[in-house]
């Protein structure tokens, strides 16, 4: 029988082998597993081919390295395969436990825990043992058993509820385990001779193989090939938590050459401004895990920096240690040129586009404004009572703008710079109204008052067909505001809506005091000009009613500006 065992150990040798050729991961977990059947099957055959008792018992203990361990490793295997982890302390504390259990193995042949006895006898050239276990010995089966039902569990666990596992790999492993599992139940219960754990140990991992396999050759993260190539493009430097230097790969030494000359154990000393200031970027991270020290992948963001013609950015990282104490760092630096050009140049085509489109609205706005100036004193030329109003009411609207500005009534620049723009619309109805009353020398008829009150309806509708398709909408609707309403009152006595108080809109509000103020001031063919003295007692007497108050005090305040500019202008 000692061919049987030798095939069993020659059969796990050739997995191990297959596992290592054919496997693109090589799990840690999973070549323990099969080094463990190794050394098992490798002490079967011994304990079939031992000459006396001493030497069988001694391979009955390395036998008893797959009975002990392969339990716990391939339930971790399991573990690994369908995507479920245990904490690193949890399984530290099994490893132990089990080699507590194999420091009672090792006590076979020199105390009677374990075994109370063992003697030989040959038959047809094998070796076979006879046993009476211990009072310890219970303990083994126990543990198996509990790792097999364990890995059943979550095997079954992972078919039901994790998406993310192959079902057909789990099955398998399922169906196979529960063949070694009645193998070996086979053999305890028949009482053979022949030891059927090494086949059982076989058919326990052939059933794990194929899972494994697929498992890893279709987990992205492990493609060890593209891991790899990625990972050339990935600078990383690492430090302990004393930062003392740790070590490099080739892609940090060619961005940072003078790290080739520190010797690894050591602290760097001195070295390139980049290299230093990059370091010094460890601070702030210790600082914010010294905070928080149970947070987990505490990291931050390097700030991009020029080496030559290449711009590099990254991130460091704390490394923490199964218990989340701290390690050391790892700096990852990554080339950042090409993202970081197109970021540029992107930015400088648009700052470009953007002066390109400011510079074409300033003149399309400029065009706009010429013509809207045209067709306004178009209109003055057809009104031979009101020659240069426009002109001087639009100094008017900006004299005032300003002390507002200056003013505690909260008007915001942009707003006032709308009105300005505004102001010499306020009259483009007019262009509606007939020449008989628009060139009239002397006073209305009331029924030619009345079609000349329509203006501000005509201005309204001229400045919305003309701005509506072109202007920003802030900008329309103080036009159409100044336009409209420049003839209500206060007291709701003006036109065309007998709008009271804050009903009327601010701009034109600003726009009336600015319209009466130069029909007061100037000369008409029904009237002389008012004196400077007359024209602000008017408006001061007819604040609240005709004009705001607080507007008509500041527009009072403006009376040395606005003398300035009217006398300039007779000069």
């Amino acid at each position: 029988m000692e061919f049987l065992y030798l095939g069993c150990l020659v059969i796990s040798v050739l997995m191990l082998v297959g596992l290592k050729v054919l496997d693109v991961r090589n799990s840690t977990i999973q070549f323990i597993n099969l080094l463990i059947i190794i050394i098992s099957n490798l002490g079967f055959y011994f304990i079939a081919t031992a000459p006396s008792v001493e030497v069988a018992l001694f391979a009955q203990i390395i036998a008893y390295v797959g009975g002990i361990f392969l339990p716990i490793f391939y339930f971790l295997m399991v573990l690994e395969i369908c995507h479920v982890e245990l904490p690193r302390f949890l399984v530290v504390a099994l490893v132990l436990i089990q080699c507590a259990l194999f420091g009672l193995v090792c006590t076979i042949g020199r105390s009677e825990i374990f075994y109370k006895s063992a003697s030989i006898y040959q038959k047809n050239g094998t070796t076979y043992m006879v046993r009476e276990y211990g009072p310890l010995h219970v303990i083994y089966p126990i543990t198996m058993y509990l790792y097999l039902l364990g890995a059943f569990a979550v095997a079954i666990y992972a078919l039901v509820k994790n998406k993310s596992v192959n079902r057909r790999s789990v099955l398998a492993m399922l169906i196979f385990s529960t063949l070694a599992v009645t193998t070996y139940v086979i053999e305890k219960a028949a009482h053979l001779e022949v030891e059927l754990i090494p086949i059982a140990f076989v058919v326990l991992m052939l059933g794990a193989l194929i899972p494994v396999y697929d498992s890893n050759l279709y987990t992205v993260y492990e493609n060890k090939d593209i891991i790899n190539e990625q990972l050339g493009r990935v600078g990383f430097l690492t430090f302990n938590k004393r930062k003392v230097y740790k070590g490099c790969n080739d892609y940090m030494r060619d961005v940072f050459p003078e790290l080739a000359k520190f010797r690894i154990g050591e602290k760097i000393g001195e070295c390139s401004e980049s290299l230093q200031a990059l370091i010094e970027q460890i601070a702030p991270l210790e600082e914010m895990y010294k905070e928080d020290a149970h947070q987990k992948h505490v990291h931050r963001e390097i700030e991009p920096f020029w080496l030559g013609d290449k711009c590099y950015e990254g991130m460091i990282h704390v490394v923490t240690d199964a218990f989340g104490s701290l390690k050391g760092f790892t700096i990852e630096l990554r080339d950042d040129t090409a993202d970081r050009l197109i970021i540029d140049l992107k930015e400088r085509y648009n700052e470009e586009l953007k002066q390109d489109v400011d510079e074409k609205t300033r003149r399309i706005r400029f065009i706009q404004q010429k013509t809207i100036l045209g067709m306004a004193q178009m209109v003055e030329s057809r009104d031979l009572s009101t020659g240069g109003h426009i002109k001087r009411t639009s100094e008017v609207v900006r004299i005032f703008s300003d002390k507002l500005l200056q003013s505690d009534l909260g008007f915001d620049r942009h707003f006032l710079r709308l009105v300005i723009r505004s102001a010499p619309m306020h009259d483009l109805g007019k262009i509606g109204v007939d020449d008989a009353i628009l060139r009239k020398q002397g006073r209305f008829t009331e029924e030619e008052y009345a079609k000349m009150k329509t203006h501000s309806e005509i201005g309204y509708r001229m400045v919305t067909e003309i701005l509506s398709e072109v202007e920003e909408p802030n900008f329309l609707r103080v036009a159409q505001n100044v336009a409209h309403y420049h003839h209500e009152k206060m007291d709701g006595s003006g036109y065309p809506h007998g709008l009271k108080g804050d009903e009327i809109p601010v701009e034109a509000r600003i726009m009336a005091l600015a319209d009466v103020f130069d029909a007061l001031v100037s000369k008409r063919c029904y009237k002389d000009a008012f004196s400077y003295d007359e024209a602000f007692e008017i408006i001061e007497n007819d604040s609240g009613t005709h004009f705001d108050p607080q507007l008509a005090k500041v527009f009072i305040s403006c009376r040395e500006e606005l003398e300035h500019y009217y006398n300039k202008s007779k000069e």
